[in-house]
């Protein structure tokens, strides 16, 4: 579905030099008259239409891997997906979902394939960026399998570490300091020492309970003296009376 390139080989050269000086918004005019699927969302080309909105279009491969195969594309210009909203992004996802359910149903196929080929070396073959949904059966004998290899643990933590950086620094996330050798070994023997802060509490609670008994007890004797003394002073005063 891509225009034929007729250019020779200094035509080919002068071109490159003038895309080199345009501006960002020449190189994206530039970049949509070229664009035969940009033709397509602007009606100015002919082709197997199955689903269009303001944002998007769907279309039938006319060189599908299997029957049915849709290409569902934005009707702006984008040649990758970095470059499109994140809003865009979201709904041409949705509408991927739908046209991925109506084909099950439609073609009574068994499942889909939805996948985005990102850039030339991905496979990406147009320079307006698509999501291809392909209706697939058990035997249809497309060779759609990812293929897969070793890595070594060395090489897959040293990936881990690359990516993850990466993502962290793309979604504003802190990464938090390796913890070196020797407060590692603090740690651990933090946790071998016993842990006498639940002993210390029943002692201190148990030392609370003994002082208010003493005090109690105290306190008793102070009363039991006191009338004590209060009867000896009644006992001397009888006296005195029979007197």
């Amino acid at each position: 579905m891509e225009p034929n390139s007729q250019m020779t080989p200094e035509q080919a050269q002068a071109m490159q030099e003038k895309v080199k000086n345009m501006s960002p918004e020449e190189l994206k005019e530039f970049q949509k008259q070229q664009c035969i699927f940009c033709h397509i969302a602007e009606g100015k080309m002919q082709a197997k239409k199955v689903y269009e909105d303001d944002k998007v279009i769907a279309v039938l491969d006319i060189n599908p891997a299997n029957a049915g195969h849709i290409l569902l594309l934005p009707k702006e210009h984008y040649a990758i997906m970095p470059l499109m909203p994140d809003d865009l992004i979201s709904y041409i996802s949705m509408v991927a979902k739908a046209l991925s359910n109506a084909m099950l149903k439609a073609l009574k196929v068994e499942g889909t394939n939805i996948f985005i080929a990102n850039g030339m070396s991905a496979g990406q073959k147009a320079q307006h960026f698509m999501m291809h949904i392909i209706p697939r059966n058990k035997n249809d004998n497309l060779p759609l399998t990812v293929p897969k290899m070793a890595v070594s643990k060395p090489d897959m933590e040293k990936l881990k570490e690359i990516v993850t950086k990466k993502v962290n620094e793309i979604f504003g996330i802190k990464e938090e300091k390796p913890k070196k050798a020797e407060d590692k070994e603090k740690e651990k023997k933090e946790e071998k020492k016993p842990k006498k802060t639940k002993q210390k509490i029943v002692d201190a609670e148990f030392k609370e309970i003994e002082k208010k008994i003493k005090k109690k007890s105290t306190a008793k004797k102070s009363k039991k003296k006191k009338e004590e003394e209060e009867a000896s002073l009644d006992d001397i005063t009888n006296v005195l009376n029979n007197l």
